[in-house]
C-alpha cells in the first residue's frame, strides 16, 4: 500500500515524504480527486535535478491563484514506483511533486514528473562538434532556401508545399554565419597568442601586431558591452516596475543596442584579418591611439600590466564563450546532429530512452477498478506533456514513440485520447526540421516518407493529443511559431493551390495552436521567460481543470476549412473571414 503521509519534512511551501510510496499490485487506490499527470522534459544546459518540476509547480500555483474559483493547496514531494511490486529491475523509481487544486466543486490531484537526462551529455561533446553542427545548420539553411519548389514536407499522405521568405532567411542566416566566423577567428588569434607566449622565443606572436590587435579587441569588448546592455536594460526595467511584461518599446531599445554590437564584432574581426593578411587595418578613433600607448610602454609597469590585463580578459571571455557553447549548444548538437552524424546516435538513443522510461511508467500506471468493474483502470486519464526548448523536440519524439508502440500493442495505452495537452514553449521544432533537411531540392521521397512513418502526429490528426499549444516570442531567436506540423494555409502555401488538408475534414480539429507570450520580451533572455509568464501558468491550469479544449480554441480549424473552399473558388473570396 501507499505509505502514510508521516513523517514529513517542511520545505517552504512543500513537504517531503521521507518514506517511499509503492502502488499495490493493481495500482494506486483511487482518491476523491481526479488525477492529472504532468510530464516535463527539460531543455539544453546545465539543468539540476527537479529544477523543471519546481518550475512547473510554481506555474501551477500561480495559475491557480489567478483563475477564478480555483485554489491550490497541499504541495508534497514523493518518491514513487508506479508498477506492481516495487522491483528495481523492472520498475522506474520517480520523484514527483503533488499539488491539489480545487476548481469550482471539483478536486484535482496534480502529479508532476520530470525526465532528467542532463548528465548523459556531460563531457561527450567537443567544441569542434558544436562548430561543425552550427556550420552545417547554416549551410543547409542556405541550400534549402534556394529550393525551387519551396519548403516541402511529407505529411498526411501527401507532399505539403510551403512558401519561404527567401530574402529574410538568407539575410538572417548570412548574418549569423558571419558572426560565428568572426568569433571563431578572434578565438583563433587569442589561442595563437597564448600558445606563442607559452612556447616563448624571440619572435612571439603578436609582436608588431600587438597595438592594432589590442585596438580591435577593445572594439570587440565595447560591442560585448552594447550587447549586454541590450539584455540588461530591459531586465532592469522589468525589475524596477515589478511587471511580468515590459513595454514593447523597451524590447526594441534592447535590440537597438544589440544590433550595432553585433556589427562591431564583425568589423573588429575584419580589421584583424586585414591586418594579419595585408598589414593594413581599420583605424579606430581614439581606441587605436590608446592601444598603441599601452603596447609601447614595455618599460612602464603600469602600461605592461594594462596590456597583459586586457589580453587576459580576452582569454577569459573566450573561455566563457567556449563553455557556453559546449554546455548549452552541445546538448542540441548531441541530440539533433544524431540524425546525420553516427557519432552521437547512441547518445541520442540514451536521452530518448530516458524520457521514454518516465513516460511509459506514467502512461502504464493503473488504479483500482471502478465500482461494478473487475478491470483496473488507468491511474491517469488526463496527462499533460510539457517541453521547453530542446525538451520540446524530445517530448515530440517521445509522444511519437508511444503512439508507435500503441499501434503494435495488443493492450494499447490510448496515448492520443489520454494526452490532454502537448505544451511546447521556446521550441525549435520548425527550425531544426528546416535547417537539417539535406535531401536534394528538399524532395527525397524515400527518406521523407520513412521519416514521416515514425511520426504518427503528422500522419493523422487522430494521433494528436487533444490540444497542442506552442508558446513563442519574437524576442526569442531559438523558438518560433510551429507552421510545419500542419498543412499550409493561405498565408504560407506554395503555388496556386492555397493549401492541402487531410481527406477527412473533422480531423482538422487539432492543429498546433501558436500563442505569442507577451511576458517573454527581453531580447535574447526571452527564451527562459516563459517559465514565469502568466500565459504558461494559464495554459497549464486550463488543461488541468478542463477535460476538453475550450470551444474558443477550436475556431482556427474552421477558418482553415473555409480557406480550403475559398481555394476551390466555390464562393467569392472578397468577403472578410477570419485568418487561417
Amino acid at each position: 500500500m501507499t505509505s502514510e503521509i508521516n513523517p514529513q519534512l517542511a520545505t517552504g511551501d512543500a513537504s517531503a515524504i521521507l518514506e517511499p510510496a509503492y502502488a499495490p499490485k493493481i495500482g494506486e487506490p483511487r482518491g476523491e480527486g481526479q488525477r492529472v499527470a504532468i510530464i516535463v522534459n527539460h531543455g539544453m544546459g546545465q539543468q539540476v535535478p527537479y529544477e523543471t518540476i519546481e518550475g512547473v509547480a510554481k506555474a501551477v500555483w500561480q495559475g491557480a491563484q489567478k483563475k477564478n474559483e480555483t485554489t491550490a493547496s497541499r504541495s508534497l514531494i514523493r518518491r514513487v514506483r508506479l508498477g506492481t511490486q516495487g522491483k528495481d529491475d523492472v520498475e522506474t523509481e520517480l520523484v514527483r511533486a503533488e499539488i491539489q487544486i480545487q476548481h469550482e466543486e471539483k478536486t484535482f490531484d496534480v502529479h508532476i514528473y520530470e525526465s532528467y537526462w542532463a548528465p548523459l551529455t556531460e563531457g561527450k561533446v567537443a567544441l569542434k562538434d558544436v562548430m561543425a553542427f552550427l556550420y552545417d545548420a547554416g549551410w543547409n539553411g542556405f541550400m534549402n532556401t534556394k529550393a525551387r519548389k519551396g519548403y516541402q514536407r511529407w505529411m498526411f499522405n501527401a507532399w505539403q508545399h510551403f512558401s519561404l521568405p527567401r530574402f529574410r532567411l538568407l539575410l538572417t542566416l548570412g548574418a549569423l554565419m558571419l558572426l560565428l566566423l568572426a568569433l571563431v577567428f578572434m578565438n583563433a588569434v587569442l589561442a595563437a597568442a597564448a600558445a606563442s607566449h607559452v612556447i616563448g622565443g624571440s619572435g612571439t606572436f603578436p609582436g608588431n601586431f600587438t597595438a592594432p590587435l589590442t585596438a580591435d579587441f577593445i572594439v570587440a569588448d565595447l560591442a560585448a558591452i552594447l550587447i549586454s546592455l541590450g539584455v540588461l536594460v530591459p531586465w532592469l526595467c522589468k525589475k524596477a516596475t515589478n511587471r511580468e511584461c515590459i513595454p514593447q518599446c523597451i524590447s526594441w531599445l534592447g535590440w537597438a543596442l544589440i544590433a550595432p554590437g553585433a556589427l562591431l564584432i564583425l568589423l573588429a574581426a575584419l580589421a584583424m584579418a586585414l591586418r594579419l593578411a595585408t598589414g593594413w587595418s581599420l583605424p579606430w578613433p581614439y581606441v587605436s591611439a590608446w592601444a598603441a600607448w599601452l603596447a609601447q610602454g614595455s618599460n612602464s609597469p603600469v602600461r605592461s600590466f594594462g596590456i597583459s590585463l586586457l589580453w587576459g580578459l580576452e582569454l577569459l571571455a573566450a573561455y566563457a564563450a567556449r563553455w557556453f557553447l559546449i554546455e548549452y549548444v552541445g546538448d542540441v548538437t548531441a541530440y539533433i546532429a544524431a540524425h546525420t552524424v553516427s557519432k552521437f546516435y547512441e547518445l541520442r538513443q540514451q536521452i530518448w530512452q530516458t524520457a521514454m522510461k518516465v513516460a511509459r511508467a506514467v502512461y502504464r500506471a493503473q488504479a483500482d477498478p471502478k465500482p461494478g468493474s473487475d478491470c483496473p483502470g488507468f491511474l491517469y486519464e488526463n496527462i499533460i506533456v510539457v517541453g521547453h526548448s530542446l525538451g520540446s523536440v524530445i517530448g515530440y519524439d517521445v509522444l511519437n514513440g508511444l503512439l508507435l508502440e500503441d499501434a503494435f500493442s495488443k493492450q494499447p495505452l490510448e496515448i492520443a485520447r489520454r494526452t490532454r495537452m502537448f505544451l511546447t514553449f521556446g521550441s525549435p521544432l520548425d527550425k531544426t526540421d528546416f535547417l537539417f533537411r539535406t535531401q536534394a531540392d528538399m524532395c527525397s521521397s524515400v527518406r521523407e516518407v520513412a521519416a514521416a512513418a515514425v511520426q504518427p502526429m503528422i500522419q493523422n490528426y487522430e494521433n494528436r493529443p487533444k490540444e497542442w499549444v506552442n508558446l513563442y516570442s519574437k524576442s526569442d531567436i531559438i523558438s518560433g511559431a510551429l507552421d510545419y506540423y500542419d498543412p499550409p494555409d493561405r498565408h504560407n502555401a506554395k503555388g496556386e493551390v492555397q493549401f492541402r488538408i487531410p481527406p477527412t475534414l473533422p480531423e482538422m480539429l487539432k492543429p498546433v495552436r501558436n500563442e505569442r507570450d507577451p511576458d517573454a520580451r527581453t531580447p535574447l533572455a526571452a527564451h527562459v521567460e516563459y517559465w514565469t509568464g502568466e500565459l504558461f501558468a494559464k495554459e497549464l491550469v486550463d488543461a488541468i481543470t478542463t477535460r476538453d479544449p475550450q470551444v474558443a480554441h477550436a475556431q482556427l480549424p474552421g477558418c482553415r476549412i473555409l480557406d480550403y473552399f475559398h481555394s476551390l473558388k466555390l464562393f467569392p473570396t472578397h468577403g472578410h473571414h477570419p485568418p487561417g
